[in-house]
């Protein structure tokens, strides 16, 4: 097991350790392999020996699709946190009927653990919802899972919806760097009124994450319905996925336009535009970011402001007799980066908001729990630089105010969207999403932003108000996984366009459309990314003391973080231990070995499966 850390330095110029301290919280890589050349033949014997017996895994031969997994462990046996991408996107794309042999993959995993005492399901729903229409499953109550009554009289209304063959329109709320506490259903310091009708109206999922926690990267996955790894788009100024690894005109956009919807997207774009693909992307566009006072006509307007008008502009404008697909892409909450003194800039109108509320600041937002962070975050972190001038105790109240200010103000934009849906007669026939790019850490473990695995940071709030959901479906909380991945084939299924077979992500809909078949086949935990160099996350990323690289697994119970550039490794139990507090890695209690070794295999197939390009 891992060693314990040494006493971290204090001095600022030193930071708070070297890369040349053994500080990891545990390492895959032993000892034992850095032995002489003439024992290495022994030890390639003995890993080889050890892997079968502690691995059981079978595959369909001719699926050609899931990596051999044993292999890919063995060769990587000296790092076992790697595993190799041998399924590349432009393999998937060419050989497309690669992709039904997954549907009838025989799947098996189960690894030891240490004690080989009890084996462990790392293979866990891979099962998609289309097998289990296959199987047809024996009906259950789901009410305790999702809130809903499984009564006739909703199945009832559930298939009428799902037979409708009308296409909504789509009106998505596009925010950015929300966390699940800026918002009033969840937190009743905020004033989002307009967002909270939704959930009454709709349904709020309370797991919602991002795959990957960063503005762009994540507006890419919107679009693509895929991981970073796998769309490749991240790093600015990025074209990669237009045709370099992704198809273009068969991603979410370009397929709503090709179906026949007006198409439009107003406010943050954050990505390239070749105008040879813009074209055949939206009708009308118009991209605008990066600080919260811009002007037009002469005039200094507040970018939320701006939204507001485009939208606007764009329904009035609209052809009557096609479908819609609007995207509102509000720049708010964001920081203006840069700005040290005034980060957060809301409308004057909305100053008088809040200034009677004390909000407290966050349970870990203290120099105890920044000491607590592994050794190689220190000063120099940009995580850290931003969390000064923003979330350290003399700036927290104003900041966070204003923050919340900004985000009511966004709340009230979406109210007048709405209200001109009403007016043209087109609400109830119109699905309507709010979510956002990435949470927010707002002094928790003493760091400002986003990037890191943190809840605060991937836990980002989702509200669905869809016409075709049952009445008893309204209103309610969903606890399933979410995921970025599935946004691009939810919308593309309610606009009833067959999501591309390479898109990662699943619907949404079917949560509240078909509950008891959905919610036996759920994913139950997820593959976290933050990385911008290769699929390892070690090479090409970056300097580790600014924004180091970390994967991670994320379920319910426990969370697995892994830092490839430092081999450094974290283990939360967040059953019990829900603000991420304590890292229980090097504890001796035999649940937590065994934790550890489950999380630990889980995360290795997770992560090739995910960066491979697999439905997730």
């Amino acid at each position: 097991m891992a060693s314990t850390s040494p006493t971290r330095s204090k001095s600022p110029r030193a930071g708070r350790g070297s890369p040349g301290v053994v500080r990891s919280g545990g390492s895959f890589a032993s000892p034992s392999l850095s032995i002489g050349p003439l024992l290495l033949p022994t030890t390639a014997v003995l890993i080889l020996y050890i892997m079968s017996q502690n691995l059981r895994i079978s595959f369909d031969q001719e699926s050609g699709v899931f990596p051999n997994m044993v292999s890919s462990m063995l060769d990587e046996s000296k790092t076992l946190h790697t595993l190799r991408n041998r399924g590349r996107i432009e393999d998937i794309l060419a050989k497309s009927s690669r992709w039904g042999h997954f549907f009838e993959m025989n799947v098996s995993g189960l690894v030891r653990n240490e004690t080989r005492t009890q084996r462990i399901d790392i293979t866990q729903n891979l099962h998609r919802i289309e097998d289990y229409d296959k199987m047809k499953p024996p009906r259950r109550k789901h009410a305790a899972k999702t809130g809903l009554m499984a009564d006739d009289e909703d199945d009832s209304s559930s298939r009428r919806a799902q037979e409708s063959k009308e296409p909504l329109n789509i009106m998505l709320f596009y925010a950015d760097d929300w966390t699940m506490k800026v918002l009033g259903k969840l937190n009743p310091q905020v004033i989002t009124p307009n967002i909270d009708a939704m959930a009454d109206q709709g349904m709020i999922f309370t797991r919602n994450c991002v795959t990957t926690s960063i503005c762009w990267i994540s507006r890419n996955t919107l679009a693509t319905g895929l991981y970073a790894a796998v769309h490749k788009t991240v790093r600015l100024p990025g074209r990669e996925m237009f045709n370099k690894t992704v198809p273009w005109l068969e991603t979410l956009y370009p397929l709503l336009k090709q179906n026949g919807y007006y198409t439009g997207l107003v406010g943050k774009w954050h990505a390239q535009q070749p105008a040879e693909f813009m074209k055949e992307t939206f009708d009308h566009h118009r991209f605008y970011m990066g600080d919260h006072w811009m002007h037009r006509g002469g005039k200094r307007r507040h970018v939320t402001d701006l939204n507001g008008e485009d939208a606007l502009t764009f329904l009035r404008r609209r052809p009557k007799d096609k479908k819609f697909a609007l995207t509102v892409s509000f720049f708010a909450t964001h920081a203006v980066d840069g700005n040290l003194s005034n980060p957060y800039q809301p409308m004057p109108e909305s100053l008088g908001l809040y200034s009677n509320v004390t909000i407290p600041r966050p349970q870990t937002a203290t120099e105890e729990h920044w000491q607590k962070m592994p050794w190689f975050f220190d000063h120099r972190n940009v995580a850290r630089i931003r969390h000064k001038h923003r979330f350290d105790e003399p700036s927290y109240d104003k900041q966070i105010k204003n923050l919340y200010r900004l985000a009511t103000e966004v709340d009230s934009v979406i109210g007048a969207i709405i209200d001109e849906l009403k007016s043209q007669g087109v609400y109830n026939q119109t699905l309507l999403v709010f979510t956002t790019d990435n949470g927010n850490l707002h002094g928790e473990h003493g760091l400002a932003e986003k990037w890191y695995p943190f809840e605060e940071s991937v836990r980002v709030p989702l509200v669905i108000q869809d016409p075709r959901m049952p009445e008893s479906a309204k209103g309610s909380r969903n606890d399933e996984f979410t995921l970025s991945v599935d946004l691009a084939p939810t919308i593309l299924s309610a606009a009833q366009i067959k999501p591309p077979k390479f898109m990662q992500g699943r619907d949404i809909a079917q949560l509240y459309l078909k509950p008891e078949e959905a919610g036996d086949s759920w994913r139950q935990d997820f593959f976290y990314e933050w990385n911008q160099g290769d699929n390892n996350g070690i090479h090409g990323h970056g300097r580790y003391q600014t924004l180091p690289s970390v994967f991670a697994l994320i379920r319910k119970d426990y969370k697995y973080f892994y830092w490839p550039q430092l081999k450094y490794e974290q283990l939360f139990c967040v059953e019990n231990d829900p603000y991420e507090e304590s890292d229980i890695l090097n504890s001796t209690m035999q649940t937590t070995q065994r934790a550890l070794h489950m999380t630990r295999a889980r995360f290795s197939f997770l992560k090739s499966w995910a960066q491979s390009g697999n439905p997730v």
